[in-house]
This record gives structure tokens, C-alpha cells and sequence, in this order.
């Protein structure tokens, strides 16, 4: 009896999560069509309800994007072509899109050079998502192993040093994929990003509205967030400056 019980309950979750799918496919279609007839407002409608299901990838965040800026809104254009980029950081569209919606920040905030080493490391990383990184470190165990194997199994030393060598290059590389895959997972799941939601915003010296005014900042801006006091952030700005905005101002990538 409690087998019967739980194939019904296996059953009707997976007819539940095809349904689900089939729903988010058939609203993700017809916000594709809304934004092709220019009713951006209806798409951008639409997508919100893909993303409200559960249904979440580059794709949706990037078609959102762009909804968003042709419908005016510069700082949620930013925002999901970020959240779309984090999921595809190498889609040279959303790049292109991200690159091209910055340049209409008002803030022209000049941005502490990374040293080359950091600024390479950061690049490369970039060239696959998290799970990118995983497959190709999945590759490189296999192909580890099955060089390992048949260095035990070769009678000729030379060959067997070659396989030794090859192998400990091939875990080398195994090492390092898994590496960016934890680094680009930890840049997906990271909550100290932001994107300036208000047209204009004071930044304050303190928690407080009584603070002093050291600079005024404006939409779409991306800022660090390194610490938050009750309804207030402490933000940094990609030249260092930092300061207090209150934070229903932001909204976390």
C-alpha cells in the first residue's frame, strides 16, 4: 500500500513540474510575441510571471532586459541583463546590451584598475558559467583516470613516464576547472551587488538623514554593498568612495 502511495505522490509531482514547465513556456512565448509587437509594458508582465514560477535562466532575464529598456526603464534593463550575465557570462549579447545601457548611466565614475593577474583570472572565469566549469572539470577526471589506467597497464617505462607526466598535467588542469567552478558558483550566489533603483540618490557620511551629503549618485549605477544598519547600506563605488544610502534606493543583483 505505501508503494502505491508513493508512486502516486512521484507521479503527481512530475505531472505537477511538466505542467509548471509547459505553463512557463507557453507565458515565455507570448512575452516573446508581446515584445515583437512593441507592447513592452504586457512583456514585461509576462516574464515577471516565467521568473515568479520558477522558471529562471539567462534567457528570461536577458528578453526581461531588454523589455525593460525599451520600455524607459534604465535601472531594471541593467539589473536583469546582470542577473542574465551571471548566469551566461561569456553571451556576447547580453555583454553587448549590458555595455551599451551603461553608457547611459548620468555617473561617469572612473574604476580602480585591477592588477593583470587578477584582471586574467577574472576573464577567464568568465569564459564559462559555474556548470560549464563543472562539465569540463568532469572531462578532465575522466580523461585523468583513463590515463592513470593505462599507464598501469603499459610494461614499457617510457611510456609509463609520458602517461605519469600527462596524467599530473591533466590534474593540474582538473584542479583549476573545479576551481572557476566554485569562483563563478560563489559570483552567481553573491548578495553584495547592487543597481541604483532611484533617479537620484544622496549618498550619506552615516547611517542617518541628519548625515552629511557627500555625493549624489543616479540610476543604474553598480555598487558594493559592505555593510547595512537597520534601513540603511553602506555602499562602494568602484573608485573607492564609499557612504550610506538608504536601502529601499538599490535593489541586489
Amino acid at each position: 500500500m505505501k508503494i502505491y502511495l508513493k508512486l502516486i505522490v512521484v507521479t503527481f509531482l512530475t505531472l505537477s513540474t511538466f505542467s509548471l514547465f509547459a505553463k512557463s513556456d507557453s507565458t515565455f512565448i507570448n512575452a516573446n510575441k508581446a515584445y515583437t509587437q512593441k507592447n513592452y509594458t504586457l512583456a514585461i508582465q509576462l516574464y515577471n510571471e516565467v521568473l515568479a514560477d520558477g522558471y529562471k535562466n539567462a534567457d528570461v532575464y536577458y528578453n526581461l532586459g531588454n523589455a525593460y529598456f525599451k520600455n524607459g526603464e534604465l535601472s531594471k534593463a541593467i539589473l536583469f541583463y546582470e542577473r542574465a550575465l551571471r548566469l551566461d557570462p561569456s553571451n556576447k549579447d547580453i555583454q553587448h546590451n549590458l555595455a551599451f545601457a551603461n553608457q547611459k548611466i548620468v555617473d561617469e565614475i572612473d574604476i580602480i584598475p585591477e592588477i593583470f593577474i587578477k584582471r586574467w583570472i577574472n576573464n577567464t572565469i568568465g569564459l564559462l558559467s559555474s556548470n560549464g566549469w563543472a562539465v569540463l572539470s568532469t572531462v578532465f577526471l575522466i580523461l585523468m583516470l583513463s590515463i592513470i589506467a593505462l599507464m598501469l597497464l603499459s610494461s614499457v617505462y617510457r611510456k609509463r613516464i609520458i602517461l605519469f607526466l600527462t596524467a599530473v598535467v591533466v590534474f593540474i588542469l582538473l584542479t583549476v576547472s573545479i576551481s572557476f567552478s566554485f569562483l563563478q558558483y560563489k559570483q552567481l550566489i553573491k548578495k553584495d551587488e547592487a543597481i541604483i533603483t532611484q533617479l537620484s540618490v544622496a549618498v550619506k557620511s552615516m547611517p542617518d538623514s541628519s548625515g552629511t551629503e557627500l555625493f549624489t549618485i543616479h540610476e543604474g549605477l553598480k555598487v558594493s554593498v559592505t555593510d547595512a544598519v537597520d534601513t540603511w547600506v553602506e555602499i562602494a563605488l568602484p573608485n573607492g568612495n564609499k557612504g550610506w544610502i538608504e536601502s529601499d534606493a538599490i535593489e541586489i543583483i
